[in-house]
Parts: structure tokens; sequence; C-alpha cells
């Protein structure tokens, strides 16, 4: 099938926004449902009520979709908020500055597209063979911490005595498991927004600082 994705008409992003927000749910629920491989588009393209011509105008096959969606909500994203420079993180103001962080990220949490994002980070790991647009997303937020993290070693508020790649992956680690059990948490919807909004500062503080 013949595909207009390199075209403008191409980009979901100049979809309306309640198309946009269709077909994200849409996309993310199939995905995270079916993982990867047993993901059906015409799933997908029925969840958001479109119809196959106008779906496949802009997008042409699977790999396309989920890239495309990936790319649309970073951008819906970025439109709120850009990530603070690890710059900003120097000398006394370290731990300051992840605490501001911190609650930059937890007002965003309730936006749709950090929701569907967060969604995306924990969908089965067969999404990952075929690299594409969330592998870049985990390898580009995983490059920021490390930077951070060299940051304030330089500045003597992160302890050094474990090798910075290490650090790196044990903190990235960290902090994916605690925003994991948040959105999957069950019962109190309340307990769980405390523990993600109070755990992450507490964590890091005790695994990094000096």
């Amino acid at each position: 099938m013949t595909t207009h994705s390199d075209s403008a008409e191409a980009d979901p992003t100049r979809l309306s926004p309640e198309r946009r927000a269709a077909l994200a749910d849409a996309t993310v629920a199939e995905f995270e449902r079916s993982g990867y491989e047993g993901a059906s588009l015409n799933r997908i393209i029925r969840a958001a009520g479109m119809s196959k011509s106008s779906f496949y105008h802009f997008v042409g096959s699977k790999d396309e979709l989920f890239d495309a969606v990936v790319r649309m909500l970073i951008a819906d994203v970025r439109a709120q908020w850009t990530p603070p420079a690890p710059s900003e993180f120097g000398a006394r103001a370290f731990w300051r500055r992840v605490d501001a962080l911190l609650e930059e990220i937890a007002r965003l949490s309730a936006t749709p597209a950090m929701q569907h994002l967060g969604r995306i980070f924990y969908l089965p790991s067969d999404v990952d063979a075929r690299g594409g647009a969330r592998a870049e997303l985990l390898y580009a937020v995983r490059g920021w911490v490390r930077a951070v993290l060299d940051v304030g070693r330089d500045a003597g508020q992160v302890h050094d005595d474990l090798p910075l790649e290490l650090q790196a992956d044990v903190t990235f680690a960290v902090l994916r498991a605690i925003d994991e059990w948040v959105l999957n948490a069950a019962g109190s919807p309340e307990r769980a927004a405390a523990v993600g909004a109070s755990a992450p500062a507490l964590v890091l503080r005790r695994l990094l600082a000096t």
C-alpha cells in the first residue's frame, strides 16, 4: 500500500485535537493490550473512529504509526515544558533544582500526552527490537540523566564511588520502577499520586547524595 507519510498531510500533528487524542488513545491501548507483534491497525482505526482512507493518507504501516504517535506525544509535551539543561544543576543548586524538576514533572503527569508517554515507556519489550521513536526517547532520557549526574558529581553533590555509566543506569532504572508502580498501582489513586510525588526525591537523595 502506498503511504503519503512523507508529505505535510501525513503529519499526525496536523490532525484536530480531538482526532489526535482519539488516535493516541487507540494506539497506546492496542499496543499495551496486544504487544507490538500482535497489534492490529484495523482495531486501531476502528477505535480511533477513522476511515481507512483517511488513516492511510498519512501513515502506511504499524512502524510508521507507532513512531508518528510517539513523536506527536513528545511534541505535545514539549509544547508545555522544556527539560532544563544539565548545566542548571551545578554547584549548590543541584538538589534544589532536582526538587523543582520533580514538581514540574508531577504537574505534567496529569496531562494526557505525558500519561500516554508513560504507558509507552512500559510497553512489552518486543517494541524495542525494531528501534524507532520509543528507543530514541529512552536513549535520550537516559543520556540526559547521565549528564545531570555528571554535573552533580563535579559539584560534589552526588557521590562518585560508582562508575558514572553504572550510576546512570541504576538511577534511570529506579526512576522507571517508581513511575511504573505509580502508573499501574491498584487501589487508591490518591495514595499512588502521593507516592509518585514524594518517592522520587526521597529515593534519589538516599541513592545519590553525598
